[in-house]
């Protein structure tokens, strides 16, 4: 990563820490209307500012492997990026099918997977139920690796702001509370980010 790839690490990094913290208002129960980490929001950026770098997207996964899925999020170069913000057990979905393209040489946007990227947020956003954050993929992937479970090189990217501060964030309005990708307004604001109560606790978000 650090040398046949520090270009394109490069354009990673820059990309992730370009960008704002996107949340929109939560749906769940005794929650309703809290501001909440965005993934449709984030995803919608980081798709966009990958494109302008020429990197490829939602690249169709080959016939045999189908059943791992429809496509991958990005490539270039020999790297497979995976924004991962869904459901935790997707996870593991993600790097063993890495693990496969790996070991059988798959071709994306021309070259051969060599390495992975997997992207998601930390655990001090608040966030909509059971989705992955960024320390419980390190305990996923640490135990997998201790077990020699697959090969294939990986690095995670965790998303993180700085707590007891105020951030500029893009507030997300959508068609339906559940579900939409329809944008009814969106909005540059100011957010505080307020510690938790310990390092195992969310932050809370207020809007300025």
């Amino acid at each position: 990563m650090n040398t046949e790839y520090q270009n394109q690490w490069d354009e990673v990094r820059t990309i992730l820490t370009a960008m704002p913290l996107h949340i929109k208002a939560s749906d769940q129960a005794g929650i309703q209307g809290n501001p909440i980490f965005d993934p449709v929001g984030t995803n919608e950026y980081i798709k966009a500012a990958f494109i302008n770098r020429s990197w490829q997207s939602n690249i169709p996964i080959p016939a045999p492997f189908k059943f791992l899925g429809t496509d991958i999020d990005f490539a270039k170069s020999g790297i497979v990026i995976e924004i991962q913000f869904s459901n935790y057990p997707f996870l593991l979905n993600n790097t063993l099918r890495s693990e496969l393209f790996f070991k059988s040489k798959t071709e994306f946007a021309g070259c051969q997977t060599n390495l992975v990227i997997l992207v998601t947020k930390a655990l001090m956003f608040p966030a909509s139920n059971s989705t992955l954050y960024y320390e419980q993929a390190v305990n996923q992937l640490t135990a997998l690796a201790e077990n020699q479970v697959f090969d294939v090189p990986i690095r995670l990217v965790g998303l993180f702001e700085e707590s007891n501060t105020t951030v500029p964030v893009v507030w997300t309005e959508y068609s339906s509370k559940r579900y939409s990708r329809n944008v009814n307004t969106r909005v540059s604001r100011q957010c505080q980010i307020l510690a938790g109560r310990s390092n195992r606790s969310r932050c809370i978000l207020r809007l300025l």
